[in-house]
């Protein structure tokens, strides 16, 4: 089989930036109370890599899950994103203009597998001052389960090469054991940060092939993997 570029698929949440919680749950909070929907355990639900469309699904489980109104809080939540997210509640961490410009070279396909509608990875990148054109995305919009967004970046990756994917030719690099999971169930390499909420402890649990404390040095690190 004809060998193609490595893919490299980065998270967005936790691995490449962190919005202020507070806000984001404050922001939640008011657009649930302003669709009556009852849901009182939002503010100690954890969201560390879980899909968008998982999250905000969970929400309507006394409402029946019902699409409409899901479509309906999805559509506000992504307006109302565009106007709460500046800078100031945005962080981007440190290195990662250093890793995607490694990655930007030729021998890579960068793009992003996160669990953000495409729309509020959007306005997060934006927000944090990330301004880099990902070849493609696997996005939380579509499919619930982020463990099945690796086959999504696979079918992403074959319409652009003349090859069949091979998926350990693919590395997710993210912040959370959700992370990890689903790149081991599909074949993946593993890069895990403990730049969001996890320890290394909590992160060695799932084997991933290396855990990093930030980005840097992308050169080094990709030798490792590469190589494991």
């Amino acid at each position: 089989m004809k060998v193609h570029p490595w893919v490299i698929l980065f998270d967005i949440d936790g691995t490449l930036l962190t919005v202020n919680q507070q806000s984001n749950k404050k922001m939640i909070r008011e657009l649930l109370d302003t669709h009556q929907v009852d849901y009182p355990h939002m503010e100690t639900d954890s969201f560390s890599g879980r899909t968008d469309h998982d999250i905000f699904m969970s929400f309507l489980v006394n409402h029946n899950y019902d699409e409409t109104l899901y479509e309906s809080i999805k559509t506000a939540y992504i307006q109302r994103l565009g106007e709460l997210l500046t800078e100031d509640i945005v962080e981007q961490h440190n290195y990662v203009d250093d890793a995607l410009s490694y990655f930007s070279t030729d021998g890579f396909i960068t793009g992003l597998l996160t669990g953000n509608y495409p729309d509020a990875a959007t306005h997060k990148l934006k927000a944090a001052k990330i301004d880099y054109e990902f070849s493609f995305g696997a996005f939380g919009e579509f499919d619930r389960d982020r463990n099945r967004l690796p086959n999504l970046a696979i079918q992403e990756v074959r319409k652009m090469i003349d090859t069949k994917p091979d998926p350990s030719r693919f590395i997710v690099i993210g912040d959370t054991p959700r992370d990890v999971i689903c790149a081991k169930k599909s074949g993946m390499k593993c890069v895990a940060v403990t730049t969001g909420g996890y320890s290394r402890t909590e992160l060695e649990e799932h084997d991933p092939e290396i855990i990093l404390d930030n980005l840097s040095q992308p050169k080094n690190w990709f030798s490792q993997i590469k190589n494991s």
